[in-house]
């Protein structure tokens, strides 16, 4: 980054030079228009504090990091054993059933069911006693 060539004060304390010939720079506009330099010049500075101070935030909270990485990688890692040896089992085949139409049920099917219910509860001579 440049180095800033005039700080808030600079810019306030600053006297123009008065022209021997002709009128010059209006006095109040020349005020003015520095007053609004020095308010950006402060807004400025405050933005770069700030982000210094953030970048320095940032950066402790790296290092913190960093160091506690260090710290989980130097400890030991368990290793597990297993006490029986690994045996290759051969897969069997999958079998896939295709799957059977659905059919729409209806009310002689209904019928049926009860019919077949019904003889199996009351027997057979039920049907034909009612």
């Amino acid at each position: 980054m440049e180095q800033v060539k005039y700080t808030q004060k600079d810019i306030l304390e600053r006297v123009f030079k008065q022209k021997r010939m002709g009128v010059g720079y209006d006095p109040a506009d020349v005020d003015s228009f520095l007053d609004d330099i020095i308010k950006d010049y402060g807004a400025y500075a405050g933005r770069v504090d700030q982000l210094q101070n953030e970048v320095a935030r940032l950066q402790g909270a790296l290092k913190s990091s960093q160091e506690q990485l260090v710290a989980l990688q130097k400890q030991p890692q368990p290793i597990a054993v297993t006490a029986e040896p690994i045996v290759d089992v051969p897969e069997e085949p999958v079998v896939v059933e295709t799957p059977k139409p659905v059919q729409a049920v209806t009310n002689l099917d209904l019928i049926k069911r009860v019919a077949n219910l019904e003889r199996a509860v009351f027997g057979h001579d039920a049907s034909n006693n009612a």
